[in-house]
């Protein structure tokens, strides 16, 4: 038992720093404080990459010379298997954003963390089963027992080399783990169903509206945050007036209030029927869709809006004249 949990601990660990790391990821703030970069460095820049090595290298090899006529087994030093750690991530990574790409998930924070943790976990596992098809002595297992006592010159040199490698690691990884992480906003688009094939598209809005008639627009709302977000959304007729020779807001007419919570990357749509109201006959009317991020009251102020959008309507005055 004891020996299958030390030939496992580097597998477990590594499981264990994605899985943590995702779980903070999706919990709000900052929960993992100051270990926040070298964690995030691990995950991204040694993980992916670690559980390749482990698959492809089993095996502890041998310091002693095969017999004759045989291959030795194929072996890594640990200095080896960290500077390949860490190349095959920075290979991984990117064919993992770009496998993500062309699904339906797309390129995000949330499609990455969790396309990464499933790398890892699946990869972790064909390691473990790689490793344990190999007999006891010759499974790779990290070196816990007097790991510095039998050091020879030559590992000493390869120790200070590979600590240099990771302080370099550090120093990149650092810069990654703190930076803004891209810009983080969230979509918020007004679209039209095509009359022919049917489609969402963010064109051909209506531009003349009769007060007996109503035309459907959908609003999405994506967010790219990087964390859950709760949002109000307002559809709103926006009417106005001619005072000394300039227009004026004059009023507002609620069409829908939609309040929502979406994680990272999630996105909702929802229809909403315009139809001007019978006062507006010969007037040109604002249709406004208003977001607001949070809770807000029954008539939030437009200037205080998140993002807006809005089309101007033409409402035709009774008997066809506008």
């Amino acid at each position: 038992m004891v020996a299958t949990a030390i030939a496992l601990g580097d597998l477990v660990a590594v499981g264990g720093i994605a899985l943590g790391t995702y779980l903070a990821w999706l919990l709000p703030g900052n929960p993992l404080g100051p270990l926040r970069v070298p964690v995030g460095v691990a995950f991204v820049l040694v993980a992916p990459g670690y559980v390749v090595t482990a698959a492809l290298f089993p095996g502890r090899g041998s310091t002693l010379p095969a017999p004759t006529g045989r291959l030795a087994p194929a072996s890594l030093s640990h200095l080896e298997r960290l500077v390949c750690s860490v190349g095959l991530s920075v290979v991984t990574v990117p064919l993992v954003a770009l496998y993500l790409n062309y699904t339906k998930w797309g390129i995000d924070s949330q499609s990455v963390v969790l396309s990464l943790l499933w790398f890892v976990l699946v990869g972790g596992a064909v390691a473990a089963i790689r490793r344990f098809a190999r007999p006891p002595s010759d499974r790779f297992r990290l070196p816990v027992e007097n790991p510095l006592g039998r050091l020879t010159e030559t590992r000493r040199v390869n120790l200070v080399i590979a600590a240099l490698f990771v302080c370099s690691v550090g120093v990149a990884g650092t810069a990654l783990a703190t930076a803004g992480g891209g810009e983080r906003f969230t979509e918020f688009s007004l679209l039209t169903e095509d009359d022919e094939t049917g489609e969402l598209v963010a064109s051909d809005y209506p531009e003349t509206l009769a007060t007996n008639d109503s035309a459907p627009l959908y609003i999405e709302v994506r967010n790219h945050e990087g964390r859950p977000t709760s949002y109000t959304v307002l559809a709103e007729l926006h009417r106005f007036g001619v005072v000394d020779g300039e227009r004026e807001f004059t009023g507002r007419t609620r069409l829908k209030r939609l309040n929502t919570t979406l994680g990272p990357g999630e996105f909702d749509r929802t229809g909403v029927r315009v139809s001007p109201p019978a006062s507006g006959a010969g007037e040109r009317i604002r249709v406004t869709f208003l977001l607001y991020r949070g809770e807000v009251g029954k008539q939030p102020p437009v200037g205080d809006a998140y993002r807006s959008l809005h089309v101007w309507v033409d409402v035709p005055a009774r008997g066809g004249e506008a």
